[in-house]
């Protein structure tokens, strides 16, 4: 029973893989507007930024802080929550939908916060990029996200086929 604790507490949080403490990840991502003068006359205020939009930069990197720069709002995007989380990096799942519908892979990377994993070398889109007159460029695979929700399903490792889950306690 304590290891399925466990599990769940590692679910919970995505960012638990980057070995950072909170405080740090809390402290990287505030964006303070403004704040009253360090003085006596005055109360304690700040006017901050408490939502933010979620893509597949982590919350300390540039990247997320130039995606939700200040003063930039993007539109709402609506998440289905996922009480208990059964996703986890190294689980091999099958893709139910698109081009690389019925392949496995395994789960490389996972936003929570959009109810997205990555797989490995699937659902992939391909960009061209330094291409001149001398040269023909290269080709960049660049893997897209899956959602949780419809497009993936976890595999039975028994007979390799996707099933459905549940958590039990004994």
């Amino acid at each position: 029973m304590r290891l399925t604790k466990v599990l769940r507490c590692v679910g919970k949080y995505t960012k638990d893989y980057s070995n950072l403490p909170d405080s740090y990840i809390k402290r990287e991502m505030r964006q303070v507007y403004w704040k009253t003068p360090n003085a006596i006359q005055y109360l304690d205020k700040t006017v901050e930024r408490k939502k933010f939009s979620y893509n597949l930069s982590r919350p300390w990197t540039d990247a997320f802080k130039s995606f939700n720069a200040p003063k930039r709002l993007r539109k709402k995007v609506f998440v289905e929550p996922i009480k208990e989380w059964s996703f986890f990096r190294g689980d091999r799942v099958e893709v139910l939908v698109g081009k690389d519908k019925g392949k496995q892979g395994i789960v490389c990377y996972i936003v929570q916060e959009r109810n997205w994993v990555i797989v490995e070398g699937l659902n992939c889109t391909y960009k061209k990029i330094g291409k001149k007159k001398d040269f023909p460029g290269m080709i960049m695979k660049d893997e897209q996200p899956l959602l949780v929700t419809t497009e993936v399903s976890l595999i039975d490792p028994s007979d390799n086929k996707p099933t459905k889950i549940e958590w039990r306690y004994a």
